[in-house]
């Protein structure tokens, strides 16, 4: 998972050399970012639509998704026919910005794609590339699952109901919430506003 450019290529040289194979390649089929753009993305707006029953002045401000194979990102393209300034985010890993600095190279936030910029991204609609450190998800990923842990997130008031579920959060959602706390921080955002990962 890690090495998806590496899984790429290996099934590019399936695909040329053995005629018995076929490859559903995620990358490069329109199916996938289109399915997220009609599921995922209505659902994301019927969602936000039903917080602002609670509060009308919410408004729909970023949406968060690692570009991965494009697909669950394609979600943003819904939502900004819905909510034209919002910002739609894409994460990676500091430690190989491919669409921040065409780079490369080896990281542990599985689950978030790498090495390369799928065929079915549109790029042209995201916002800001937030490259984030693989080391602030694996510091995350022990606060929430080790004893020690959960200690200090108890002694800082964290309620037992929210650290029981802390641990359903992987290290790919990790990464989006830091994504989501710097692009809060960077377009300088207040408790109106709402951002989804």
């Amino acid at each position: 998972e890690a090495n998806v450019k590496e899984i790429y290529d290996k099934c590019w040289d399936i695909k040329k050399n053995r005629k018995d194979c076929v490859i559903f390649n995620q990358f490069e089929e329109f199916g996938n970012p289109v399915w997220h753009y009609h599921v995922t993305g209505s659902t994301i707006h019927h969602i936000f639509e039903n917080l602002r029953l609670i509060d009308p002045r919410f408004r729909l401000s970023a949406y968060i998704s690692a570009t991965g194979s494009a697909g669950t990102i394609a979600a943003g393209d819904y939502l900004r026919t819905q909510h034209p300034h919002m910002k739609v985010i894409g994460t990676e890993a500091q430690q190989c910005p491919t669409l921040a600095n065409c780079g490369f190279g080896d990281h542990r936030i599985e689950g978030i794609g790498d090495k390369h910029v799928p065929w079915v991204h549109n790029v042209r609609n995201s916002d800001m590339i937030a490259a984030i450190d693989d080391e602030q998800c694996v510091s995350l990923l022990r606060l929430f699952n080790e004893d020690a842990g959960k200690k200090v997130l108890s002694q800082q008031g964290v309620p037992d109901s929210v650290l029981a579920q802390l641990p359903l959060v992987g290290i790919s959602g990790l990464c989006n919430l830091v994504a989501a706390i710097k692009a809060a921080k960077f377009y300088e955002l207040t408790s109106r506003d709402v951002i989804f990962l």
